[in-house]
């Protein structure tokens, strides 16, 4: 029998979907062409997180709003802001625009986030958890598939701010979505399950998580490609490395679309400690052959390959925080969020300094397997 969310949560996940067109758009063309936009490379880290930033301190104030207002007309206003902040990276390229958009597009995706997450657990029974997370980031990431993949097209064939002009426009749909997935409703959705206090390793499996995924692989990754094209054997090649690089990041949020829901129920049946034990390492030996700069191709299936790990953690961890109910889920949010600020910028100053973006991905590898160490020890004191 097929599994589906209820229709308003899946409506709000295919809202969500066209909100993320802009921003992952900018993490497949950013890295590869930022000195065509008179970036720095230490401008990009802090462009790629500055929203992170910003969520540090807005996740909270999005989860204490949406508690007491209604979402139906929260959801709308935080979708239309978004389509603004992608309108405002077709406007200019000026790092003070950027940045600002950045702040803003921070915000809304707080509250766009924690409506959606709220509308998912409001609808289902709390031992469907991580297959019901599992599902929405499917719908929702959607919208990183086309933006990494489809936005990086488009930059490549009609230039960026042309670009960003029409991703703009198409993320416009989601509000019109959003205001049917609440129609008829005057208050805000309620979680469904008991409210508890997230323990440190959920929120160090958070900030690993975003820090490493976001961070130091999928920031530098079109650094990473570009040395291939720019100065490897496949210097040659016909794919434009702002094509190649949103083609596979694209496969990070396929995978959401395809395999999120089934490898969401296999972190449910595994349990929280074997599960992430089994997806970080696995991750960690991925990101370690990927550090080799091997062959194209074999880069290339190591970082699919560490998606894979991603989107079971991804759907699994959430899943159990949202199982302590909004305020505990706000909390793993913000430590994701820290990690996924921290770590673009922080791969950034390495490349700026030593020119290599390789070894971005062995330090992510190196706090996966650091992250592994303490959730166990946790677990041996239980």
């Amino acid at each position: 029998m097929n599994w589906r969310l209820p229709t308003p949560a899946f409506l709000v996940a295919l809202a969500t979907a066209f909100s993320l067109l802009g921003d992952q758009a900018l993490y497949a063309v950013l890295p590869v062409i930022h000195t065509d936009l008179g970036l720095s490379a230490l401008q990009v880290g802090l462009l790629l997180s500055v929203n992170r930033w910003i969520r540090l301190l807005t996740n909270e104030f999005a989860h204490r709003l949406a508690a007491r207002h209604a979402h139906a007309y929260l959801l709308p206003g935080a979708l239309l802001l978004g389509a603004v902040t992608t309108g405002l990276y077709a406007m200019s390229s000026a790092f003070t625009v950027l940045l600002l958009a950045r702040m803003l597009w921070g915000l809304a995706w707080s509250f766009i986030r924690h409506v959606g997450v709220g509308a998912v657990m409001h609808s289902v029974p709390v031992h469907e958890a991580g297959r019901a997370m599992g599902f929405y980031n499917g719908v929702s990431r959607g919208g990183s598939v086309a933006g990494l993949l489809g936005g990086a097209l488009i930059v490549d064939g009609v230039g960026y701010h042309a670009a960003m002009l029409i991703l703009a426009g198409i993320s416009l749909l989601g509000v019109p979505l959003a205001f049917k997935a609440f129609a008829g409703s005057s208050s805000p959705a309620m979680a469904a399950h008991p409210v508890g206090v997230a323990r440190w390793p959920l929120l160090l499996l958070g900030c690993s998580m975003g820090a490493v995924g976001p961070g130091f692989v999928m920031s530098t990754l079109g650094a990473s490609i570009a040395t291939y094209l720019d100065a490897g054997p496949e210097a040659d090649s016909w794919i434009p490395a702002a094509s190649l690089t949103g083609a596979v990041l694209a496969t990070r949020y396929l995978l959401d679309s395809v395999a999120a829901s089934w490898l969401g129920g296999l972190f449910d049946r595994l349990g929280f400690g074997r599960a992430t034990t089994i997806f970080l390492g696995l991750g960690v030996v991925v990101l370690g052959v990927a550090a080799l700069q091997p062959a194209l191709s074999i880069f290339i299936a190591s970082i699919v390959l560490f998606f894979v790990t991603t989107t079971a953690l991804h759907a699994g961890v959430a899943g159990s925080a949202s199982k302590l109910g909004s305020g505990a889920f706000a909390r793993y949010a913000t430590a994701n969020d820290l990690g996924a600020a921290l770590g673009p910028l922080l791969a950034w100053i390495m490349i700026e300094q030593i020119a290599d973006p390789f070894a971005a991905l062995t330090v992510g590898a190196a706090v996966s397997l650091a992250t592994i160490v303490a959730v166990v020890a946790d677990r041996m004191r239980v």
